[in-house]
C-alpha cells in the first residue's frame, strides 16, 4: 500500500501532538507524585531526610522528562521544515522550536 507525503505529514503531525500531549501528562503527574511525597513526610512527621533518596530520584527523572520532551520539540521543528521543503502544507506546528542546547541548564 501505498502513501502520499499529504497522508504521512499528517498521520505524523498527529502522532507528533499525541506524543507531545502524553509527555506534557507525564511530566504533570511526575509533579504530583513528587508533591505527594513531599506532603507525606510533613503529614507522618518523618524526619527531612526521610524519603531524600527517592524524591531526589523523581527530581532527576522529571529533569530527564524536560530535556526529552524538548528533543520532542526540536524533532517537531524538523519535521515541520521536512513538510515545508516537500511543499506540504503545515498547521499547527510551533514557529520557534529551536532550543539552545543548554536552555534547561540556563533555567536552573
Amino acid at each position: 500500500m501505498t502513501m502520499t507525503p499529504e497522508v504521512a505529514s499528517l498521520r505524523i503531525g498527529r502522532t507528533v501532538r499525541s506524543v507531545e500531549d502524553a509527555m506534557d501528562e507525564l511530566i504533570a503527574r511526575s509533579g504530583e507524585l513528587f508533591a505527594e511525597m513531599a506532603r507525606a513526610r510533613i503529614a507522618t512527621a518523618n524526619a527531612a531526610h526521610a524519603g531524600q533518596r527517592p524524591m531526589m530520584r523523581i527530581a532527576a527523572m522529571q529533569k530527564n522528562l524536560v530535556a526529552a520532551r524538548s528533543e520532542l520539540v526540536r524533532a517537531h521543528s524538523d519535521l515541520s521544515r521536512l513538510a515545508e521543503t516537500m511543499d506540504i502544507p503545515v498547521e499547527e506546528c510551533p514557529e520557534n522550536a529551536v532550543l539552545a542546547d543548554t536552555a534547561f541548564e540556563d533555567a536552573a
